[in-house]
Formats: structure tokens, C-alpha cells, sequence
């Protein structure tokens, strides 16, 4: 697989990632309804940059090695 094709596939799986967090994984959810994360965000209960650094941290805690 080259390169290119490897990191558009890496950058799909995050864009599906952020589609099941803010919808698809919200469905049945009755604790995280959908439509309550961008709620939360226009409410200021949390921002978009403290989801997106808990991301990061998380792929950090959860890989093997990010350089």
C-alpha cells in the first residue's frame, strides 16, 4: 500500500470516528442523545478544542508510539 493511500485511509477512519461520536453511536444512546454534544458545546458545558485535545491524548495513551 503506498503511502498516500495509507494516510487517506487513516484520515477516513477519523472522519468516521467523528461521524459515530456526534451521531451514529448517539442513535440509542440515552445518556448522549443525539444533537446533546453540539448542545453542550453552543451551552459552553465543554469546547470544541477540549474534545478534540482529549482525542489527541487519547490515540497518545492508547498507541504505541507517536513521534
Amino acid at each position: 500500500m503506498s503511502q498516500t493511500k495509507r494516510r487517506q485511509m487513516i484520515l477516513d477512519t477519523v472522519s468516521d470516528c467523528a461521524l459515530n461520536l456526534i451521531a451514529y453511536d448517539r442513535k440509542e444512546d440515552d445518556d448522549l442523545p443525539l444533537g446533546a454534544i453540539e448542545e453542550a458545546v453552543r451551552k459552553g458545558e465543554i469546547t470544541m478544542d477540549e474534545i478534540v485535545e482529549h482525542f489527541r491524548t487519547s490515540l497518545i495513551e492508547h498507541g504505541e508510539e507517536f513521534s
